[in-house]
């Protein structure tokens, strides 16, 4: 068998796993075929098959795979001798699995503010930015009452935003809220401000005394908030030892 029988062999069995949603493809060939679409203003499965060394069947499978996930759309092009061939291009929404550098973007224009007009107007900014998600987070929180449920709604909301979030409640009623994941790191770690705001954030969303033992920006391999009620509103002890 030939190196290039012995590459395209391997190519086409090297398990592939699905794609759920707005997951990242997984397997070499899936990400090749995005990759090699993203060069091109659109190709045929017998195209991409040359291009990639492997058989229009594998690229086939692999294409119906990417198209069911929303990754991959294709449209008919006409005209010429035979059947009209179908012609592969990426999706909007796989536009999000190529690299962006709208972190490094942002700290540049903070950067240049801070030069520009000082720290105040920074602050300013992120504290705008604090209030929008705040808003944002208070809808999602309305109608949930006790201090246990909020903090689990925060939870699963900071989730879908990209924090990798979960709460627990520990044995002496606090509430922990854990983030594995900060979606504004590079920000954060240049500009120590949008954690004090997130912080604050909390605090009013969850009318709690929120405090924050973990950190992500200062090395921590989460950001972890330790949650109490109120020193007012909590339970507190009569004579004989009985919380009332």
């Amino acid at each position: 068998m030939s190196a290039r029988e012995t590459t395209r062999s391997t190519q086409e069995a090297e398990p592939e796993e699905a794609v759920v949603g707005a997951q990242a493809p997984r397997g070499v060939t899936r990400r090749r075929i995005l990759t090699t679409l993203r060069k091109s203003d659109g190709l045929s499965a017998d195209q991409l098959a040359v291009l990639l060394g492997i058989t229009s069947m594998a690229v086939r499978k692999h294409l119906a795979a990417l198209e069911h996930d929303g990754l991959v759309a294709t449209t008919v092009a006409r005209g010429g001798i035979g059947r009209p061939a179908h012609i592969y291009r990426l999706s909007s929404l796989a536009d999000d699995f190529f690299p962006k550098r709208y972190d490094l973007l942002a700290t540049d224009l903070l950067s240049d503010l801070l030069r520009i007009d000082g720290e105040q107007k920074v602050e300013l900014l992120l504290a705008r930015r604090a209030e929008r998600t705040r808003q944002s987070l208070a809808q999602r929180l309305e109608g949930v009452d006790t201090l246990v449920e909020r903090v689990a709604t925060l939870a699963e909301e900071l989730d879908q935003l990209g924090y990798l979030a979960s709460s627990e409640q520990l044995d002496d009623g606090t509430c922990v809220l854990r983030q594995y994941n900060c979606v504004i790191h590079r920000v954060a770690s240049c500009f120590p401000g949008a954690c004090h705001f997130e912080q604050q954030m909390y605090r009013d969303l969850l009318g709690a005394d929120v405090e924050r033992s973990s950190h992500i920006a200062t090395g921590g391999s989460m950001c972890c908030y330790v949650i109490r009620p109120h020193a007012a509103h909590a339970p507190h002890a009569d004579a004989a030892g009985a919380q009332v």
